[in-house]
């Protein structure tokens, strides 16, 4: 199992590229602000770019010190996939992911 970090900004941000095919087991967003930021987080197929078509979370809102955790299902990427997110305010939400080489 391996893992990767990103710090999110206003714009499409990749957290994490498959190399190969991979399994994201879990993705953790963590807001470093004292005020509330939204999150948006797009599951991006190589060649394309984020946009509504590939948007999983749409504007979901992270309390300040607060962690929103995806764990429930895992996501399986090819190689060049991307997950992609953005924020209401850069440098605030923190990307930490969890995947595995299939």
């Amino acid at each position: 199992m391996a893992i990767a970090h990103a710090t999110i900004g206003t714009g499409a941000t990749t957290v994490y590229t498959s190399s190969g095919e991979s399994a994201v087991t879990a993705i953790f967003f963590m807001n470093d602000n004292a005020g509330a930021r939204t999150l948006n987080l797009h599951i991006v197929k190589s060649g394309d770019t984020a946009a509504t078509t590939n948007q999983i979370i749409k504007a979901i809102s992270i309390d300040p010190a607060d962690t929103y955790v995806i764990n429930i299902e895992k996501i399986i990427l090819a190689t060049g996939d991307t997950i992609q997110a953005s924020a209401s305010a850069g440098a605030s939400i923190q990307a930490t992911l969890s995947y595995v080489s299939i």
